[in-house]
């Protein structure tokens, strides 16, 4: 499906003149930002998170949310360092409690000043009543895809049945419940991969791909709650998913503390495997 940069943005690095023992400091900084909010029943809520000074959005997720409040929508800002959530009350409503993973950059001395650029593609992807619909999301040459968002348009009856992390993008497998077709966007967060300072120093960002196999819904109504972990010197971006039947429902995915992800599925009355998969982003890129 043919797609197209719906904004793009970027943010300028000022250099960092660190004294001479910092310099052997890791250069790729990752971090984290969560906020809780409560939604109120029969009303709307926005949750806007954002990242510190200097730094970049490369992915946001819903942590925790009571059964009374429902997900409408994941949107990257439009400025590099923003992500927000549009959220609905229902049933009482209740709190909620989302993540954002950041990344800036500590420039060593000499090293000269230096961007971080980021980009969002988030075309329209119409899903037929009942019915499924594939979009693969690339971020182009020279970008990797870093994390994603989702509005399953007005009807809410549209859901991600899957979502798997490629190289320079994502997949995304849309799932229309509803009896009408269902306009949604899906958006996949790009970051530039390779980084060039004003003195022609370059860092490249080292993003692996993680994949792992689980048994979910070994009994009838069983929840498949699980955890993996990036490695020692890797920082947990986003989650993804595969299903191989039909039968298990995600419930929440999400990262967790610096290296894990969490996956959190509705049982199934037969084994299903659960194929999952962890975007890493490597601590340990340098210039040179």
């Amino acid at each position: 499906m043919p797609s197209r940069f719906a904004l793009s943005t970027s943010l300028t690095i000022a250099l960092l003149a660190l004294p001479a023992s910092a310099l052997a400091a890791d250069v790729v900084v990752p971090s984290s930002v969560a906020r809780s909010t409560a939604v109120p029943s029969g009303g709307s809520k926005t949750l806007t998170l954002r990242c510190p000074a200097e730094a970049v959005a490369l992915n946001a997720a819903v942590t925790n949310h009571d059964p009374g409040v429902t997900v409408r929508r994941s949107i990257p800002g439009r400025a590099a360092g923003r992500w927000s959530f549009r959220l609905a009350g229902a049933g009482g409503g209740g709190g909620v409690r989302a993540v954002l993973r950041c990344v800036r950059l500590r420039l060593p001395a000499g090293v000269g000043g230096a961007r971080l650029d980021v980009s969002t593609r988030r075309p329209p992807v119409v899903v037929p009543a009942g019915g499924r619909t594939t979009v693969r999301l690339r971020c182009g040459r020279g970008w990797v895809g870093t994390g994603y968002g989702f509005d399953p348009g007005t009807g809410g009856d549209a859901r991600l049945a899957s979502v798997v992390p490629r190289a320079h993008g994502w997949d995304f497998t849309v799932q229309n419940d509803g009896a009408a077709a269902a306009t949604t966007r899906v958006s996949a967060r790009c970051l530039q991969q390779t980084v060039t300072s004003s003195r022609g120093a370059r860092l490249r960002f080292g993003v692996a791909r993680r994949v792992f196999s689980d048994l979910v819904g070994a009994r009838p109504g069983s929840a498949g709650t699980f955890t993996h972990r990036c490695g020692n010197s890797e920082f947990s971006l986003a989650t993804g998913y595969a299903v191989d039947a039909d039968g298990a429902e995600l419930r929440l995915t999400h990262p967790e503390g610096r290296r894990a992800g969490r996956f959190r599925f509705r049982g199934a009355p037969s084994d299903d495997v659960v194929t999952s998969f962890l975007v890493c982003l490597s601590r340990r890129s340098s210039f040179g």
